[in-house]
């Protein structure tokens, strides 16, 4: 069996494509093959992205548009990337199609949730309630700053054996109301929710910290690329 090849989303702007390379350290840590994906337009083209690739990993990254899921955009919604919520919402329905394993991160969770029909905080602070604790840390990216709460029986809790971990916490959007197709796996004592999964494929999971920056400091983060790695290799092409 040969190294699973997993294709990584990234940040897009004017100055270009950008990818923190804790990404890569952590898929290559578990002997995958960590390669970017370019945005392109073409439905052909995102489909051939999808066939050559064993697993799909959603970036973090800047806002989503907020008429993806129905609403206008609030005061306080921050910078959005044009062009890339399309194209990653066509990545996530090629990838399911194809039985393609998905791991979302951050963004990347949100935007999992957005494409199958789930809804968002635009902004946790001023719309989900004075009692929101701090979910974007002052502190560095391998500093674990608050706990999460795994809800047993999910495939979350499967992969950590914990009901409760420390994560790190970057975040000022939050996914709200889970599609029909997801379900809850983690959340924070706010209520805040911190993962989404699929309960009909095998490894289709969203989680709003980043376990790519702990990666090299937490077992907890560890576990979840080692899952979604493997997960990948067993369904290669």
């Amino acid at each position: 069996m040969t190294n699973p090849v997993i294709g990584v989303t990234t940040f897009i702007s004017s100055d270009g494509l950008r990818l923190p390379e804790n990404y890569s350290i952590a898929i290559a840590g578990e002997e995958g093959v960590p390669v970017i994906l370019a945005k392109v337009e073409d439905d052909v083209l995102i489909k051939k992205q999808i066939e050559n690739i064993d697993g799909l990993l959603l970036s973090g990254g800047d806002d989503i548009e907020p008429s993806f899921f129905g609403e206008s955009p609030h005061q306080k919604m921050g910078t959005i990337e044009p062009g890339r919520d399309l194209y990653e919402m066509k990545l996530i329905e090629y990838a399911l199609e194809a039985g393609k394993p998905i791991l979302g991160i951050c963004r990347g969770a949100q935007i999992l949730n957005v494409q199958q029909g789930g809804t968002m905080y635009q902004d946790i602070y001023s719309q989900h309630g004075d009692s929101t604790m701090k979910h974007n840390q002052d502190a560095a990216k391998d500093y674990l700053s608050h706990k999460v709460n795994i809800i047993e029986g999910t495939k979350l809790h499967e992969i950590l054996g914990e009901t409760e971990i420390r994560t790190n916490s970057f975040h000022h959007q939050a996914n709200k109301y889970p599609a029909e197709g997801l379900q809850v796996s983690a959340m924070t004592d706010d209520r805040i929710v911190e993962a989404v999964e699929s309960a009909q494929h095998d490894f289709v999971i969203g989680i709003q910290w980043h376990p790519e920056g702990t990666y090299l400091v937490d077992e907890a983060s560890k576990k979840i690329f080692r899952a979604f790695i493997k997960a990948a290799a067993q369904l290669q092409r």
